[in-house]
């Protein structure tokens, strides 16, 4: 009778650990988030560029333009590259459908401002030259008459 007993206790056992196991794995899981889309503006004179999170590509910003931008995470790291350098840091936390822009609502809006790193362009100061024309010479002026040679007469 003892064996059954232990048997009986060792198969319950191991039904409760079995149970504990798969409860935890549905509860710890983690639950996959949406995309967020969102705005990146470019408020000065140069382009930016921009790793990509979801990709090993580099996203460009244009000067005194914007693009999309997909983020998975609810917080993260905004920093523009000029010529390899960063130019700044924005850390941006998401709200979703908090913005609205160009007739669409986004989840965030992340806005480069500030006077740009590359150079302004430079003014011309000094005088534009005129332009020179050159008279043509009139054909009457300056014709040679043509010769004409005779054998006869040389």
């Amino acid at each position: 009778m003892p064996k059954k007993n232990v048997t009986v206790a060792l198969l319950a056992g191991m039904v409760a650990l079995l149970l504990v196991t798969w409860a935890n794995a549905v509860v710890t899981t983690p639950t996959t988030l949406p995309p967020f889309t969102g705005i990146i503006k470019n408020n000065t004179n140069c382009d930016f560029s921009l790793p990509s999170q979801n990709s090993m590509g580099t996203l460009i910003v244009p000067a005194r333009g914007w693009i999309e931008f997909v983020v998975w995470d609810p917080k993260f790291d905004v920093i523009p590259y000029y010529n390899g350098k960063p130019f700044g840091c924005q850390k941006v936390t998401v709200t979703p459908k908090a913005f609205a822009y160009m007739c669409k609502n986004y989840d965030f809006m992340v806005e480069i401002n500030g006077p740009g790193p590359c150079p302004a362009e430079k003014q011309y100061y000094k005088k534009y030259k005129k332009r020179v024309r050159k008279k043509k010479a009139c054909a009457s002026e300056n014709s040679v008459q043509p010769q004409f040679y005779s054998k006869g007469n040389e």
